[in-house]
């Protein structure tokens, strides 16, 4: 017999057979330790993608938005809970940049995508529906009067200049014969003192800068008006508010040439929909009625803004309590937008992510869908402005004239016609709004069974051509504006026999089961 071999380790007797499992054991360790280093190192590499990839989103997330050259960024001096955030809303971050939207500085109101069409389309007229500038809180709100509502704006240049010259002409009969039943009302908002409702002194700013914009792209470079333009060039509405009054005398000292106001007169508009003959309307109030019913549902399924308003309410407004987020967002927007401190009670301050927490939920509920309550109740009360906007067009059409149409009004009266035309919007217009619509007509058309058959309009909204948008359009896109491989925005026209078609009253009450304006109401 063989003799087996002896195996020692460390003096101890250790069997061929354990040996070669314990080999072959360390064998498949170290091939098993080798694959999970191997998908350590695949997993880490991963990781490392994924991170670098979001970095780049983050940056290029924040480069969109913050480096648009139509809204240079503003910067904005807000501070609450109890530390100063200057920084902060000068920082390129989500949250600064709705409030600088909201609040819409001077220096943001740049031109974008008004008058870029081919040289085959003659511009013939442009309605001008505006938004008055920026305002005192509707209500009251605590340290009101320690607000400064001129901030930097009152001692400017611009404003000095402005408020020479209007008083100037103030002194003269030209004046009374252009202000008509605004005659009583004062010229200029007060200089730093925040009154309810009443436009502030970076609200005439942003008209000046708003009027001339919008010399710059329709009267000098289209030629809108002549040298010897006349009385009937120009037609201007005005509520028959102090601060759609100031708003839009600071926006024609911008417009009209060399201020001119022995060639314009301004009528007043009934209501803040401009609803002339056709105001009354109870049917549109049940709709309103639903609509808000809607909008209490929506708050009771978000219970978060709830809390939100019932938390800030104390610190926002003495005795009596906001309860609606729009009505407390527009509180705090009169802090935010005039530098001042959020305010504080017992050593609790407003912050700024509940200003934008507000925000948010504006824009969130706005993305909803709604029954059809919001839009019917639209419909009938900007009907008498649709009317008026139809006869300006065919008058447009028909004799050349008037070439500008003006509307000052309020954030409703652009709300109410965006959701008569269908166009989605998930924000109040912000202060100092413009909504154009740019009547065209094409030079290169060889038929012309009818004198509207040669005529387009564009609607272009803050700067962005919306008229793609609106549904019985079917615009034709005309031209695709690129920023070198990057789509910018597409501009679109829209027969104007379209709107004229979708303005006729059985086609427009149709969804009433009515023919006329009257049968809708009383339905």
């Amino acid at each position: 017999m063989g003799h087996r071999p002896v195996i020692y380790a460390g003096g101890v007797y250790v069997p061929p057979a354990v040996t070669e499992a314990i080999k072959s054991e360390d064998k498949l360790s170290t091939e098993t330790t080798m694959r999970w280093h191997k998908k350590f190192k695949v997993l880490r590499c991963y990781f490392l993608i994924l991170g670098c990839l979001g970095i780049i989103l983050l940056f290029l997330s924040y480069w969109r938005v913050g480096t648009d050259p139509s809204h240079p960024p503003a910067p904005l001096k807000v501070t609450g809970g109890g530390m100063p955030a200057p920084s902060l809303l000068q920082q390129e971050k989500p949250r600064a940049k709705k409030l600088r939207h909201l609040c819409n500085p001077p220096d943001r109101i740049q031109r974008n995508q008004e008058g870029v069409l081919p040289s085959q389309y003659q511009l013939s007229g442009v309605m001008i529906l505006l938004r008055h500038g920026d305002r005192g809180p509707l209500v009251h709100v605590r340290n009101l009067s320690s607000i400064n509502c001129g901030h930097h704006s009152y001692g400017t240049p611009t404003y000095k200049k402005y408020v020479g010259d209007i008083l100037s002409v103030s002194r003269t009969n030209t004046y009374v014969n252009f202000v008509g039943p605004f005659v009583r009302f004062p010229l200029l908002p007060l200089p730093s003192r925040c009154g309810l409702g009443h436009l502030t002194p970076q609200g005439v700013l942003q008209h000046l800068q708003l009027g001339k914009v919008l010399k710059q792209v329709y009267l000098t470079e289209f030629n809108l008006l002549s040298s010897h333009w006349e009385l009937d060039d120009i037609i201007v509405y005005c509520t028959k508010y102090r601060r759609t009054f100031q708003s839009v005398l600071a926006f024609l000292y911008s417009f009209i040439p060399d201020f001119d106001i022995s060639k314009v007169r301004l009528q007043e508009g009934r209501g803040v929909s401009f609803c002339g003959d056709d105001c009354h309307c109870e049917q549109s109030d049940r709709y309103d009625q639903k609509y808000e019913q809607e909008r209490r549902d929506y708050r009771r399924s978000h219970p978060g803004i709830v809390d939100l308003v019932h938390r800030v309410n104390p610190l926002v407004r003495e005795g009596e309590d906001i309860t609606s987020p729009l009505v407390m967002r527009d509180a705090l927007l009169s802090y935010v937008c005039h530098g001042a401190p959020l305010p504080c009670l017992g050593g609790r301050c407003v912050r700024v992510e509940d200003v934008t927490g507000l925000v948010s939920y504006e824009e969130w509920e706005g993305r909803q869908k709604r029954t059809s309550a919001q839009r019917k109740a639209a419909k009938l009360r900007v009907y008498g402005l649709m009317k008026s906007i139809s006869s300006s067009l065919n008058d447009m059409m028909r004799e050349d004239r008037p070439r500008v149409v003006v509307y000052s009004g309020h954030d409703r009266t652009l709300k109410y016609l965006l959701d008569t035309l269908g166009i989605p919007n998930y924000q109040l217009p912000h202060y100092a709004s413009r909504l154009v619509l740019e009547l065209y007509q094409n030079t290169a058309a060889t038929h012309n069974p009818g004198y509207q058959a040669a005529y387009y309009f564009r609607l272009v909204y803050n700067g962005k051509d919306i008229t793609k948008f609106i549904p019985f359009c079917e615009s034709v896109t005309i031209r695709q504006l690129k920023s070198g491989s990057v789509k910018r925005g597409a501009i679109s026209l829209c027969a104007v026999e379209k709107l004229l078609g979708y303005l006729r009253p059985e086609l427009y009450f149709k969804e009433f089961n009515a023919a006329y304006f009257r049968e809708a109401c009383q339905k």
